[in-house]
Formats: C-alpha cells, sequence, structure tokens
C-alpha cells in the first residue's frame, strides 16, 4: 500500500471512528477525548514522546472494530443479552486486525487489541492481568473508562468528575493498573482545574 493510499485509508478509519462515537455518545468526541488523556498520562509516566504518540493514535482508534457490532447492540438502552456481549467482545480482536492492514499503524495493533482485558485478569479477550497486558493498553483501559462514566450514554446518565475518580480509585489493582490510575488521576485534575479556572470570571 502506498503513501498516499496509506493516508487516505487512515483518514477513512478516522472518520469511521468519528462515526462509531455519534452512536454511543451524545458528543461524538469520545475517542478523541481518551487519545488526549492517553497521551498526557503517558508524559507522566516518563513514556518518550514516539511511544505517547503511538498510544494517542491506538486510543484515536480503538473502538473501529466497533463497526463490526450491530447498531442496535450499540445503541441499545438496557442490558446486553449473552449473545450481544459475545459479539460486543469481539470488538478489540477485530479493531486491531483493521488497524493491522495498514503497515504505519500495525505498531498500535497490540494496544489496541488488548485494551479491554482487566489488571486482575477479569477482562477479554484472553483474561491477561497485571504486567502481561500491554502497558498502552493498561493507560487506554483507565482512560476509556473515565471518559464513559463521564459521558451520557443511551443506557445511563453519566457520573460527574469525582464520582468517576472515585470509581477509578476503587478499582485500582482490580480492573485498573494501581500505577496508571494515579497518573491518570494526576492529568484529570489537574484538568478539572484549569477548566474550573477558566469558567471562573473572577479569574
Amino acid at each position: 500500500m502506498d503513501i498516499a493510499v496509506q493516508e487516505v485509508w487512515i483518514q477513512f478509519l478516522i472518520n469511521l471512528t468519528r462515526y462509531i462515537d455519534t452512536q454511543v455518545s451524545f458528543t461524538g468526541k469520545h475517542s478523541a477525548q481518551v487519545a488526549y488523556w492517553v497521551r498526557s498520562t503517558a508524559r507522566v509516566l516518563n513514556q518518550d514522546e514516539e511511544t505517547a504518540h503511538t498510544f494517542f493514535w491506538a486510543a484515536m482508534l480503538h473502538d473501529v472494530g466497533k463497526i463490526g457490532v450491530p447498531e442496535n447492540v450499540l445503541t441499545k438502552a438496557g442490558p446486553l443479552s449473552d449473545y450481544e456481549w459475545t459479539m460486543m467482545r469481539l470488538h478489540p480482536i477485530l479493531g486491531a486486525n483493521i488497524v493491522k492492514s495498514t503497515k504505519v499503524l500495525d505498531t498500535i495493533a497490540p494496544v489496541i487489541f488488548y485494551h479491554q482485558e482487566k489488571y486482575d485478569g477479569s477482562g477479554y479477550p484472553f483474561g491477561l492481568k497485571g504486567d502481561d497486558i500491554p502497558f498502552g493498553s493498561r493507560i487506554l483501559a483507565v482512560a476509556d473508562a473515565y471518559e464513559a462514566m463521564t459521558s451520557h450514554r443511551v443506557y445511563r446518565l453519566a457520573l460527574n468528575p469525582e464520582e468517576a475518580r472515585q470509581e477509578l480509585y476503587h478499582n485500582r489493582g482490580t480492573h485498573f493498573d494501581p500505577q496508571v490510575v494515579e497518573a491518570f488521576l494526576h492529568v484529570a485534575e489537574e484538568q478539572h482545574s484549569e477548566s474550573a479556572v477558566r469558567l471562573n470570571p473572577s479569574q
């Protein structure tokens, strides 16, 4: 695949991800926000810029595999059935395979492939635990969960940022890498403080 075709394909994947985001969230900016937090968290965790950039692009495209999940499952307001969960759990595998088709994106495929694994081994698709989960996937898991919790979805209202941060804190060591949670909370609290300053007319 030549460079021009690769650029067109990458832009197509970005647009596809934006479309998917509009199906599952009201803002349509889920992946872009997650990508921002992943890169910022990677920097706090002393990852070099090339690695932080790789993690950023993995986050931008982490949900592209949901194109293979029926729309009625993605937008279902109630609990998913066992069969529907089976379809949903395929999206990291499909997403990784989609991005692997472009050579310049093949380094992000493992981050996408394992981003639904949980630190205690209760995640999917393979039930990896601890340091067996790629570091980028562990960062993505935290940022993805926080953004999902703080956004309105068809099946529930958003938590406020403080509630979401508490949820991450309580699940460190089980769902999430404790080191990553600590770094992410620093990033999220810093952004929250900056937003409060911008919104305060006395500043």
